[in-house]
């Protein structure tokens, strides 16, 4: 019998990071241009939105560089750093790679419905989908009340859910990014922000390929809509009827948050 070990041998493990100073600044801008608040074209007044956040001038660099690395701000030498604008070469290579994540995370989810169905585990299909249900349903209720921005909001989220359905972290970070470069997007449509006014027919189309498991329906559904969104924001082209908000084309600038260093940080 081998001699038995006093201490147990365990992996190398590294010590929990509370967030940081950084990581909460580049959560703040991030928040600040999902919301409308820092808009396509804004500049970022460095010595302002320091003093603001009550942050150092080299941390909300930092926090800014995260941003230029995702594509959401850009840098220009010698003016200073802008909230990207999408362009017309941008959106169409925006919308392939956003085609990329959402297919397969439909892929996935589609996949993972048919398990369960030669299972015979329909309630488990139905806690699966009710979450894209209930957003769904929120954007259904929003186009009835016209409330534009609230619409675009839970249209994000139910894709945003999709990719947090696969469990996969890499297809759910990429579609954080993905959901903010969506809203500069339609931010930076000159007419207004605006939610195609069947936007919830496509989402009853979805769910249905969905609950089916027909993942090739369901990434039909997503390349239509999303190449929809495309052509819209590139040609401004309208072949669908959109719900437009011409007020959200303005900009008061973000209020910003004052950060506290997290304790034992």
């Amino acid at each position: 019998m081998p001699p038995r070990q006093d201490t147990v041998r365990l992996p190398m493990m590294q010590p929990i990071r509370r967030p940081s100073i950084i990581d909460q600044a580049e959560l703040e801008l991030r928040n600040a241009i999902y919301l409308g608040d820092l808009r396509p074209g804004d500049t970022i007044p460095e010595v302002h939105v320091s003093k603001e956040m009550g942050i150092s001038r080299s941390s909300l660099r930092e926090a800014c560089q995260r941003l230029v690395r995702d594509g959401l701000l850009t840098q220009i030498p010698g003016r200073g750093l802008f909230v990207t604008t999408m362009d017309a070469a941008a959106m169409s290579d925006f919308i392939d790679y956003r085609l990329g994540i959402e297919m397969q995370a439909a892929s996935i989810v589609a996949d993972r419905v048919t398990s369960l169905r030669e299972a015979g585990d329909d309630d488990a299909i139905a806690a699966v989908l009710a979450p894209l249900r209930e957003l769904a349903e929120r954007t259904r209720r929003a186009l009835e009340a016209e409330e534009v921005i609230e619409a675009g909001n839970a249209d994000l989220e139910l894709h945003q859910e999709l990719a947090e359905l696969t469990s996969n972290r890499f297809l759910i970070s990429s579609m954080h990014t993905i959901v903010l470069l969506t809203r500069m997007g339609s931010f930076s449509d000159p007419r207004g922000f605006g939610v195609r006014a069947d936007i919830d027919r496509a989402h009853e189309s979805l769910l249905d390929a969905l609950e089916a498991g027909d993942g090739s329906r369901a990434r039909r559904v997503l390349r239509e809509t999303l190449q929809e969104l495309a052509q819209r924001l590139r040609s401004g082209k309208e072949t669908q009827e959109v719900v437009r908000d011409p007020e959200l084309l303005e900009s008061d600038g973000p209020e910003w948050t004052p950060l506290e260093t997290p304790e034992g940080a």
